[in-house]
C-alpha cells in the first residue's frame, strides 16, 4: 500500500472554493481567502468552472474573484491550483482537453497569476479508449508534460480511465497532484487510480460528506445546494463514536473535527482541500487540525479510523 511521503504534521490543508458565488459571496469569500493566507496557509484550490451552480452567467466566477484579489494583493503567499478543461458550470462531462486549449488555459492563467499559479489540473475526463480518443488523451499528456517541465505543477480530478492518462506518459505517474473525493464514506476514487499511480500525491476533498452536521441541515448548507442526502444511521454512528470512550487524542467533539482527524491519519494522504462556509468554521477547522499537528499519535488513529471505517452501516 502506498504511504504519503509527508509525516501527517506536514500535510498541506487546502482551502477549496467551490461554493464561492454559491452560497459564499464574495466579501465572505475574501475574508476566507485572507484569514487562510494569515494563519500560514498557502495553497488554495479553484476551477475555471467554479461555482458549478447551473448558472451560465457564473462559470468562471471563482477564478475572476481570485485574480482581482491577487492584482490587489501582488505580495501574498497564494499559491494557487486551477482545474482546467470544462465547458461549462452545469455539471456535464464537456471539456475542452485539446493541447492548444490547454496551452491558452495555462498562458491565460500565467497572464492572472504570475508566480501564485502553482498548479494546473485536468479536471474531469471522461473519454476512452474505444479509437477515438485514444490518441487525443495522449495529446492532452504531452501537454501537461510540457507544463511541468516549464516548472508548474500537474494535477488530475475526476478521470474517468485513469489508465489512459498512465500509459500516455507513465514517466509522470510520480508528478500528478490527484484530487479525490474522499471521507469515512469512501475510498473507492483513490483505490481506482492507486492501482497506476501508487506514488502520486493524493489530496483528499469532500472529507466531510457535504457539510454533515448532527441537526437538521439549515437553508442554503452545502448538503443542500448539492442535494447529498446521508442515512440517519450512519450519521448516527458517527456521533455514538464521538461520544463513546476511545484512545484518539485530541479528542473530535464535532463531525467536522472527526472527519479531519480521520483523514490527518490516513497515510495515504498527502493533503487535505477544506471548503469552510464562514471565518468561523474556517477557525475552528484551523484550530482543530493545529492540535492534531501537536498530539494526534498517527498510529494509533489509523488502527481507530480503520476499525470505525470497517463497522459504518452502508447504503
Amino acid at each position: 500500500m502506498k504511504k504519503s511521503n509527508l509525516s501527517p504534521e506536514h500535510k498541506q490543508l487546502v482551502l477549496g472554493t467551490a461554493l464561492w458565488g454559491w452560497g459564499i459571496d464574495r466579501t465572505q469569500a475574501y475574508e476566507l481567502l485572507e484569514q487562510f493566507l494569515l494563519s500560514g496557509g498557502s495553497m488554495v484550490d479553484t476551477a475555471t468552472n467554479y461555482p458549478i451552480n447551473k448558472r451560465q452567467e457564473d462559470f468562471g466566477l471563482a477564478v475572476r474573484w481570485i485574480a482581482d484579489w491577487a492584482r490587489q494583493n501582488p505580495k501574498s503567499n497564494l499559491a494557487l491550483t486551477v482545474k482546467i478543461g470544462s465547458q461549462d458550470n452545469m455539471g456535464s462531462p464537456d471539456v475542452s482537453l485539446g493541447p492548444d486549449d490547454i496551452d491558452r488555459a495555462a498562458s491565460t492563467l500565467h497572464s492572472q497569476f504570475g508566480s501564485a499559479l502553482s498548479c494546473v489540473s485536468i479536471h474531469w475526463d471522461n473519454r476512452s479508449d474505444d479509437g477515438m480518443y485514444g490518441a487525443s488523451i495522449a495529446d492532452t499528456v504531452d501537454a501537461m508534460s510540457r507544463l511541468e517541465q516549464q516548472g508548474l505543477g500537474i494535477g488530475l480530478s475526476g478521470i474517468k480511465h485513469p489508465e489512459l492518462y498512465y500509459k500516455a506518459n507513465p514517466s509522470l505517474s510520480r508528478k500528478w497532484a490527484i484530487q479525490v473525493k474522499e471521507n469515512l464514506k469512501t475510498h473507492a476514487a483513490r483505490a481506482a487510480y492507486e492501482a497506476w499511480f501508487p506514488d502520486a500525491k493524493y489530496l483528499a476533498y469532500g472529507i466531510n460528506l457535504g457539510g454533515l452536521k448532527t441537526e437538521a441541515s439549515k437553508t442554503n448548507s452545502s448538503m443542500e445546494l448539492r442535494n447529498i442526502s446521508i442515512p440517519q444511521a450512519f450519521t448516527q454512528k458517527l456521533v455514538d463514536f464521538i461520544n463513546e470512550p476511545h484512545a484518539f487524542e485530541p479528542r473530535p467533539t464535532t463531525l467536522n473535527e472527526l472527519a479531519l482527524a480521520a483523514s490527518f491519519v490516513n497515510p495515504q494522504l498527502s493533503g487535505i482541500v477544506i471548503g469552510p462556509r464562514n471565518t468561523d468554521q474556517l477557525d475552528n477547522t484551523l484550530s482543530y487540525w493545529k492540535s492534531l499537528q501537536a498530539q494526534a499519535d498517527t498510529s494509533t488513529g489509523q488502527k481507530i479510523f480503520t476499525r470505525l471505517f470497517e463497522e459504518l452501516p452502508s447504503d
